[in-house]
């Protein structure tokens, strides 16, 4: 299902600023939805030095070829968002990784790809940009190359935590997109990562959004920290005997979290059971 602003809204990409100025739309709507820092992991400033020394490396690994023209473009630049239509996204397989993805966010050049398909369910729209763009400002892009394999391990907890702060920015800011992501169970306007997103999102009930939102989008380079300090939030709230040790080596194992979620902290179940309320945004603190 499209919604009613889908158009629009992918349309203002196209004029030769509009892109940028979606991108800063969306940091906005970001950095005001929470108190706490929000900061690229990639400064602006550093763009252009990381992807020359990318290039040097190989130098057609930033090169987003296009069948259409037998021709294609660089990633370069301080550009940190482009849009593919479908062609473009099967042939740069390297990058886009999945051709179903509505968009990625690619950690080593710090480029966010969105997937256009004229028009139809498989094209991103501000949700997809807004998760994107969560990914570039999180903590782990700025750890990624610290910790070997970290994003691979980590991966349900990246993805579950993004959603989750993807749909309370739409909440907070975007009420118009909120409703049809909230509701659509399929298409570009939907929960990505539902299951996870529901975990976090019945977490985010008892504990807070702030808790959540500092870790993830902690401006320090290390791991341990952080996570140690979302970890105590939980106990603070009168969980104390929640328990989950985690760290840049160890994989993050969803069912174990939730069942110690389930095992530990009050009216969690009951929450995290009803499909309705696991995912009602409204009733985060």
């Amino acid at each position: 299902m499209l919604c009613s602003q889908h158009k629009k809204y992918t349309d203002r990409a196209i004029a030769d600023s509009g892109l940028g100025d979606l991108g800063e739309e969306v940091i906005n709507d970001i950095r005001t939805a929470f108190p706490c820092a929000v900061e690229y992991g990639v400064r602006t400033e550093d763009l252009t030095e990381i992807r020359y020394g990318i290039s040097n490396q190989d130098a057609l690994f930033l090169f987003l070829r296009n069948p259409r023209t037998t021709g294609g473009r660089f990633i370069e630049g301080t550009r940190r968002a482009y849009v593919l239509n479908h062609d473009e996204w099967l042939a740069n397989a390297r990058l886009t990784a999945n051709p179903a993805f509505l968009g990625t966010y690619v950690y080593s050049p710090a480029v966010i790809l969105l997937h256009s398909n004229a028009g139809t369910c498989g094209s991103w729209c501000r949700n997809v940009l807004t998760h994107e763009t969560l990914h570039s400002v999180s903590l782990y892009s700025r750890i990624w190359n610290i910790f070997l394999n970290i994003i691979a391990r980590h991966r349900p907890l990246i993805e579950g935590i993004t959603e989750c702060l993807t749909g309370y920015v739409l909440f907070k800011k975007r009420p118009e997109c909120y409703g049809t992501w909230k509701l659509n169970s399929q298409g570009n306007c939907q929960i990505a990562y539902r299951e996870t997103t529901r975990l976090f999102c019945s977490l985010a009930q008892i504990i807070g959004i702030n808790p959540m939102a500092s870790f993830y989008l902690s401006t320090e380079t290390s791991f341990n920290a952080p996570w140690n300090r979302f970890v105590e939030s939980i106990r603070s709230v009168g969980s104390n005997k929640f328990s989950y040790a985690l760290s840049a080596s160890i994989a993050f194992r969803e069912p174990v979290f939730r069942e110690e979620c389930v095992k530990s902290i009050a009216n969690f179940k009951k929450i995290y059971d009803s499909q309705a309320r696991s995912l009602d945004f409204s009733r985060i603190p």
